[in-house]
C-alpha cells in the first residue's frame, strides 16, 4: 500500500554528517562534552536527558506548554515529561491515535480517531484532563493537529479514496460551523485569515522514492477571519506543501517541479526559486521568519549532499546554502548492521551510510538554527556557519545496500522522516524521533512570528502569533 504524504505533515528527509563534523570535535576536544551517550560540542547547550519510549514510538510531535514541560501523544495514551524528564501518564485519550496542539492558554485540542470516525477534544489547561467538549466529525484523521484561531478551531479529515475535508468548529462550543470539501488542513496568520490547499488532483511519487505518493492540490486558498474567499491561486502542476508567512504572504511548494513559490497578501505569484543544485527539489515547505525562508532539498544521485537553503523572503534570492550536512564513510570498525527502514534482516554496509538534513529548522530570537538529523542535532548561525552539534547514534542516516568494491547501482534506504525540533520558550531545547525524545540547555527561546514547519510554533497550533 502506497503512503500518502499530507501537507505540513511532509517532514523532508535525511541528516547530518555526523561523523564528520565529530572528527571536528576531537580536534578541539574542549569544546565538546561527553554524556550518556551523547557528545555535545559548541552551542547546542548540555544534554539534559533521554527519554526512551521505543516500546510505544511517539507518532506526533510533542507540545510545549507554559512550565516548560512536554505533552506527548502515544496512540491514545496522553503524557506528561517534566523538564527533569520525569513521565506522567494524564490518562487515555480514548482515541486510536492522538495529534496533540495547544493555545495561548494552555488549552489542549487532541485531533485523533480511528476506523469509526475522527474526533476533537478540547482539554482544560488547568487541569490537563477535563474535557471542555468533544466534537466527532465524518471521516479518519490525515495526522496534522488541529489548527487554533482566535474564534475558530480548523481540523482536516480523509475518506482515504479521493475526498478530503477541512471542519471549522466554534472553538468555546465545539460545534461545527462550516466545512471545506476537497480541502487540506488550514494555517492561521495573525489577522485571523487562513490558507489552505483546495481541490484534489491524482497524487505523485515522493521524489527518489517508489513506495510512497504525496498528495497535490489544484489551489491555493485564502479566507479572512469571517469565512469569505479572499482569492483562489491556481497552479497548473498542483501544490503539495505550503507554510504562511508574517505578512499576509504564502510560501507554496508545487508538484510536480517542486519550486517554491511566494504568494503575495493579494494572491498574486511574486517570486519563484528552484534550486541550483544538481538534478534536485525543494523538498517540503519552508520554515519561515520576517527577513528569510529555510528549507531542506532532497537530490537525485548516487550520493546526495541535500542542502539546506537560506533565501530572502523579499526577493527570492539565494542568501546561503549549507552543503555539510553529508559525509561519506563512518568511522566505525566492523562491517554491518541492521538499518530501521530495510527489510527485516537485510544486512547494510556501515561504511556506505549518508547522512542528510532531516527537516526544517527551528530558530531561535538570535538567530540561530537547530536542524535534527539522522542521530545527530546541528546549530547554523544566521550566516550558516556551524556553531555546535550533538551526535547521539552516528550509524543512523541513508544506507546502501550495494555489496563488493564500487558496487553500482547503489540502492538506498533512509529510516524515517525526521520532524523539526521542538524550542521551548525557556530555551530547553527537545528533539524526537519516534522512540527516543531528547532535550538538550540551548538557552535561547525560538523567535515567536516564525512558522516552523509542518505545523507552526511550539504549540503546533498552526499558526504565527502576532
Amino acid at each position: 500500500m502506497n503512503t500518502k504524504i499530507h501537507p505540513m505533515a511532509s517532514a523532508a528527509l535525511a541528516a547530518l554528517g555526523a561523523l564528520a563534523l565529530a572528527a571536528g570535535c576531537n580536534n578541539t576536544a574542549d569544546a565538546c562534552r561527553d554524556a550518556d551517550g551523547v557528545r555535545v560540542c559548541g552551542e547546542i547547550g548540555a544534554s539534559l536527558y533521554t527519554v526512551d519510549m521505543s516500546s510505544t514510538p511517539i507518532e506526533w510531535p510533542p507540545v510545549a506548554v507554559q512550565d516548560g514541560s512536554l505533552i506527548v501523544a502515544r496512540g491514545d495514551q496522553l503524557l506528561r515529561i517534566s523538564k527533569s524528564g520525569a513521565v506522567t501518564p494524564m490518562g487515555n485519550a480514548g482515541q486510536d491515535l492522538t495529534v496533540p496542539s495547544a493555545d495561548e492558554s494552555g488549552n489542549l485540542y487532541l485531533m485523533g480517531g480511528g476506523q469509526s470516525g475522527a474526533q476533537v477534544k478540547a482539554l482544560d489547561g488547568q487541569s490537563m484532563g477535563n474535557a471542555r467538549w468533544q466534537q466527532n466529525l465524518a471521516g479518519a484523521p490525515v495526522g496534522t493537529p488541529a489548527s487554533v484561531g482566535k474564534d475558530n478551531v480548523y481540523a482536516a479529515t480523509t475518506d482515504w479514496t479521493d475526498q478530503s475535508t477541512l471542519f471549522v468548529l466554534d472553538r468555546k462550543t465545539g460545534q461545527v460551523v462550516g466545512s471545506r470539501k476537497g480541502a487540506s488542513p488550514a494555517a492561521v496568520l495573525p489577522d485571523g485569515s487562513i490558507r489552505y490547499l483546495s481541490g484534489l488532483m491524482p497524487s505523485e511519487p515522493v521524489f527518489n522514492t517508489d513506495n510512497a505518493t504525496v498528495t497535490r492540490y489544484k489551489n491555493l486558498v485564502a479566507e479572512d477571519a469571517n469565512g469569505k474567499v479572499l482569492w483562489t491561486a491556481p497552479s497548473t502542476t498542483g501544490y503539495v506543501d505550503f507554510a504562511p508567512g508574517p505578512k499576509g504572504e504564502t510560501y507554496a511548494v508545487t508538484g510536480g517541479d517542486h519550486v517554491l513559490q511566494r504568494v503575495d497578501a493579494d494572491g498574486k505569484v511574486k517570486w519563484t526559486f528552484s534550486p541550483d543544485c544538481n538534478n534536485c527539489t525543494v523538498a517540503a515547505a519552508p520554515t519561515v521568519t520576517r527577513d528569510t525562508v529555510y528549507f531542506p532539498v532532497w537530490e537525485k544521485k548516487v550520493e546526495p549532499i541535500d542542502p539546506l537553503y537560506a533565501i530572502d523572503v523579499e526577493t527570492g534570492k539565494k542568501n546561503w546554502v549549507y552543503n555539510g550536512f553529508g559525509t561519506t564513510k563512518s568511522s566505525y570498525n566492523g562491517g554491518k548492521l541492521l538499518t530501521p527502514g530495510g527489510s527485516a534482516g537485510t544486512p547494510v554496509d556501515k561504511f556506505k551510510t549518508q547522512h542528510h538534513p532531516a527537516g526544517r529548522p527551528v530558530v531561535a530570537q538570535d538567530g540561530t538554527l537547530f536542524v535534527a538529523t539522522d542521530g545527530a542535532l546541528s546549530a547554523l548561525d544566521k550566516n550558516g556557519q556551524v556553531t555546535g552539534l550533538a551526535i547521539y547514534d552516528s550509524s543512523a542516516g541513508e544506507v546502501s545496500l550495494a555489496t563488493g568494491f564500487m558496487a553500482q547501482p547503489a540502492t538506498w534506504i533512509n529510516p524515517g522522516v525526521r520532524p523539526s525540533p521542538v524550542l521551548a520558550p525557556d530555551g530547553t531545547l527537545y528533539v524526537w524521533d519516534g522512540a527516543q525524545l531528547r532535550a538538550f540547555a540551548a538557552g535561547k527561546p525560538a523567535i515567536e512570528s516564525a512558522w516552523v514547519a509542518p505545523f507552526g510554533s511550539t504549540r503546533n497550533d498552526g499558526r504565527i502569533p502576532q
